[in-house]
């Protein structure tokens, strides 16, 4: 099992793999491959301009996301969601699976989830704020769903809409250019 970057592309958001749970990432078959996923994973991920990817966005069949930046990466295998707040946060959110697809979700303000790291110990984490939002949607990748469940049928049409809208006047301006309208 080896990981190469340019191997990894983001699959269909219909595909079955993105709707099926991946198995859990087995630590003592792969243990010796973890931090190697972990890293390919991250690299993909600042390179498609992400904040997070969970393995079964590439093709992958792990239970294993990443999330973070540039400069800090986080990795959780085999994440469990242990504890949510009742209070509510309202933010945009997006998806790499979706790509221009934004929506305004409600999601808990604070979580928790136990996961293991690169080397399969054990840890417990908990988040607020946009870090508890991304952990909550790649989380939710690991479960066979995406951010698109929580909106109403109403908003999905709504940002549907405004990407058409956006599309449309993007094909008006590239005919006006190559006929020579706009130079």
């Amino acid at each position: 099992m080896n990981f190469n970057i340019e191997d990894l592309e983001l699959i269909h958001f219909a595909d079955e793999r993105m709707k099926t749970p991946p198995p859990k990432f087995d630590f003592e078959k792969d243990g010796d491959k973890a931090e190697e996923l972990g890293e390919v994973l991250h690299q993909k991920m600042i390179e498609l301009g992400g904040v997070g990817l969970s393995a079964n966005q590439v093709g992958l069949p792990y239970r294993v996301f990443v999330f973070g930046d540039k400069e800090q990466k986080y990795v959780m295998f085999n994440p469990e969601l242990v504890g949510a707040s009742k209070e509510q946060s309202t933010m945009e959110e997006g998806c790499l699976s979706f790509p221009e697809l934004m929506l305004v979700l409600k999601r808990p303000a604070e979580i928790m989830v136990r996961f293991q790291d690169e080397q399969g110990e054990e840890q417990t984490m908990s988040a607020k704020g946009a870090a508890a939002r991304i952990i909550l949607h790649e989380y939710d990748h690991m479960l066979g769903i995406n951010f698109t469940y929580y909106a109403s049928n109403f908003k999905l049409k709504l940002a549907m809409d405004k990407i058409k809208k956006r599309w449309k006047k993007e094909i008006r301006l590239r005919k006006r250019i190559r006929n020579g309208q706009l130079v």
